[in-house]
């Protein structure tokens, strides 16, 4: 086993492009700390981090075909030419873009994201690349679950995290690599392997409902819906369907058995089994999160029809979603990267709200010719891996896609990075293991103007992160000093509501402070309440609704967070009951 072990890392690591993309597999999501810690930034820093020292790697190697016929089939291969326009759009954002630090930080997420996409779908060439990637894969899924496990059991919160410190993050996270693994673990040939993506599967899947994610529950509904159909149609057209029909069902009896299991023996699958019951529309149209969405969503349309076509800039949703929304909090205000709470929660309203309808068409495109050449590719592929995991990759994409629709996931670089490298194992997987003499006598540019280039230009992109980890108009920040809740001590009979207000002192960095109403900034500001019978209602839970036979002292608390910086402020109510 030690031998095996040791001639796995040997040939990992004699290509280190392979070497140094399995690396950011596992190294980007340790470092995947919450949005809204005092370690801001870090996991996408790593990433990016990371990207440039990939790209520096690529442009020291040198080697371009430059040759017409070489350029068209690459433009032609899968999502290539789609994903060159994003870039390109991206890129030019930040020209025009009135906070160019924080376009800055969005252009080298998307260029990270779309050179592992590249480096993935050109690299990976042989199978023993892939099935490399594959135990990756299978590592990182099992000990995630793991550590959300842990997480989960070892704290007081209702839902599991893992390493991602949100929920959400956490979720898509899962969701993407589950169809991919499920489908190893029916088709794998190898038995170390195959019983590795089982246990992961299953692992995974609990995971999943741990963390109560309700758009990644639908997105791997819609995953598995569409592995199941590509099985379906593509074994259809050698095989008599109800030969095959177990090919179709098993990885949905997979999760359908995790999850059963799960449910059975967790303490807590109550909180899940309610959880779920809120996908009912009756149900889900009360919540309080719905409504935010579908605030977000609207100050996301209201942008894209001021500026449609070319949109306000990469990174600019949060920094602008203030004015169009009326909630959150400015950006200019806290010196640090975007937390959840400024983000769209939709991905393809916030893509064009930034990059228009041109960068969101791209983004688009990216999957529609994704799938496209994906399903061409699988009517004539044999049965293996390369098959195995273009048909994953294509339900993954598909889960994504569904997913997107209500999760800020997709704006952050520890998540974003896993579907740039699904599509790129997929498109990767499209291509044939041996390379023609064409391919693999490339042009090569002359070493002595390449290698400076190299080195010139990953210097280059290494001084932006720093700028762009810092974001702002001219770095004069706003620092929440103090709170006052309004009225401070107030008697109300039984049955009556008492609705409070809290002010916040900010600071700036010239010393000047300013009182502000942030009432209504949600999520930043909440309301609490320590003892009495009733409970807070109202816009933003700012108002105590009391009982009608309550005779007792409440205390109510208004909280304000940004960023690292926490004040608050308690009011004493008294209910009194004649």
């Amino acid at each position: 086993m030690r031998s095996s072990t040791s001639t796995w890392w040997a040939q990992a690591v004699q290509n280190r492009l392979i070497a140094l993309v399995l690396a950011m597999v596992v190294l980007v999501p340790l470092a995947a700390t919450p949005a809204d810690r005092s370690v801001q930034g870090l996991a996408a820093m790593t990433f990016e981090g990371l990207a440039i020292l990939l790209l520096a790697m690529l442009l020291w190697r040198a080697k371009v075909d430059l040759r017409r016929e070489s350029i068209l089939g690459f433009l032609r291969t899968g999502a290539n030419l789609p994903a060159l326009l994003l870039l390109a759009v991206a890129g030019f954002s930040c020209l025009w873009s009135p906070q160019p630090a924080f376009s800055i930080q969005e252009g080298l997420r998307l260029g990270a994201g779309v050179l592992l996409y590249f480096v993935v779908a050109y690299q990976f060439r042989r199978s023993e690349h892939l099935s490399k990637l594959v135990d990756t894969l299978l590592f990182l899924g099992i000990a995630a679950a793991a550590v959300g496990f842990a997480q989960y059991g070892m704290s007081s919160e209702e839902y599991a995290s893992g390493l991602f410190g949100n929920k959400q993050l956490y979720g898509s996270f899962l969701m993407l690599l589950l169809p991919v693994v499920a489908l190893v673990a029916i088709t794998e040939r190898t038995a170390n392997r195959q019983l590795a993506a089982q246990v992961a599967t299953v692992l995974m899947a609990s995971a999943l409902l741990l963390a109560h994610a309700r758009s990644s529950w639908l997105g791997l509904a819609a995953g598995l819906a569409a592995l199941g159909v590509l099985a379906l149609a593509f074994r259809a057209r050698n095989t008599k369907v109800m030969a095959r029909k177990h090919e179709v069902v098993l990885p949905v009896m997979l999760m359908a058995a995790a999850a059963a299991l799960f449910l059975i023996l967790t303490p807590r699958s109550e909180s899940i089994l309610n959880r779920a019951a809120t996908l009912s529309s009756g149900k889900v149209a009360s919540e309080d999160s719905l409504i935010d969405r579908a605030t977000w969503a609207r100050g996301a349309m209201a942008m894209v029809a001021e500026r449609p076509l070319l949109g306000h800039g990469a990174g600019m949703y949060a920094y602008m979603q203030e004015k169009y929304t009326r909630q959150g909090i400015p950006l200019y205000a806290i010196p640090t990267r975007a937390s959840l709470g400024e983000q769209a929660h939709n991905f393809w309203l916030q893509t064009a709200a930034e990059l228009g309808l041109v960068g969101a068409g791209a983004m688009a495109l990216v999957l529609v010719l994704f799938w496209v050449g994906g399903v061409r590719r699988l009517s004539g592929m044999d049965a293996g891996l390369r098959r195995t995991l273009l048909m994953g990759s294509l339900a993954a994409s598909v889960a994504f896609a569904v997913d997107g629709l209500a999760s800020p996931s997709w704006q952050f670089g520890q998540v974003s990075m896993f579907l740039w490298l699904v599509i790129g194992m997929g498109v990767g997987s499209m291509r044939s293991s041996t390379r023609s003499r064409e391919e693999s006598a490339p042009v090569l540019l002359p070493l002595r103007f390449a290698r400076p280039a190299a080195v010139m230009g990953a210097l280059a992109l290494a001084a932006l992160l720093p700028t762009a980890v810092l974001a702002g108009d001219g770095g004069c920040y706003k620092v929440p000093e103090s709170a006052e809740i309004t009225p401070a001590r107030s008697s109300i009979r039984g049955g009556q509501i008492q609705c409070y207000k809290l002010y916040v002192n900010f600071r700036d960095c010239e010393g000047n402070l300013t009182r502000e109403d942030v009432t209504l900034v949600s999520p930043n500001t909440k309301f609490s309440q320590v003892g009495g019978l009733g409970g807070m209602a109202g816009p933003n839970k700012s108002c105590y609704q009391s009982r009608y036979r309550e005779n007792r002292t409440v205390f109510v608390t208004g909280t304000y967070t940004q960023g690292s910086t926490t004040v608050s402020a308690t009011a004493t109510l008294t209910v009194h009951y004649p």
